[in-house]
């Protein structure tokens, strides 16, 4: 599947995702925002540039913690978990992005997960990120990722007003060069 190395030294360089800079946008309020699957800390830099008093940025690898120390800003919370062990308050945030992060969380209570997401959104809130289709290539036996059908994905988003959702599917590769057919639905709602 991944190689976690690999894809923190592919993404480095790059600029956040242009599906987190529109849903910023819709941001009315600044206050805190959680960055899910973290990883280099990319979207969260982008967060705290776009004015956001407070980023926790969560993720399963230990790594995220030497990105912190390059990024080095007291605004940034990092917590290395699961997203299993997550302590979700209700009303907590004004934005949750999850940059192809989601389907990670596996698909055993992956809908209670995103209703647990939803519900600690503050009013007016912004949810935005991935979530992968039954077609895509890594939604094979013994895969332990969450995928779901066009109707499976706009259900769960069914408590939020979506202001983008878009189908993608097309063959690519992943960080490693591998092959992979890519079956995507991303998606900004607001709650």
């Amino acid at each position: 599947m991944t190689d976690w190395q690999t894809y923190y030294n592919q993404h480095l360089s790059r600029p956040p995702r242009p599906l987190l800079v529109k849903a910023v946008s819709f941001c009315k309020n600044k206050d805190i925002a959680l960055d899910l699957g973290a990883g280099t800390l990319i979207e969260s830099k982008f967060l705290l540039d776009s004015g956001f008093k407070k980023v926790v940025a969560l993720d399963s690898s230990p790594e995220i913690e030497n990105f912190a120390k390059q990024l080095n800003d007291e605004r940034l919370e990092v917590l290395v978990n699961p997203y299993q062990d997550m302590v979700l308050s209700p009303e907590s945030f004004d934005l949750i992005t999850a940059s192809y992060a989601l389907p990670f969380y596996g698909p055993k209570g992956f809908k209670e997960f995103i209703e647990k997401l939803i519900s600690s959104l503050k009013s007016g809130g912004v949810f935005t990120g991935q979530l992968f289709g039954n077609r895509d290539g890594w939604n094979i036996n013994g895969k332990n990722l969450a995928f779901q059908t066009i109707d499976e994905a706009k259900d769960l988003l069914k408590d939020l007003k979506v202001e983008l959702f878009k189908e993608e599917e097309k063959d690519g590769t992943v960080a490693s060069g591998e092959a992979k057919h890519w079956h995507v639905f991303h998606f900004v709602g607001i709650k």
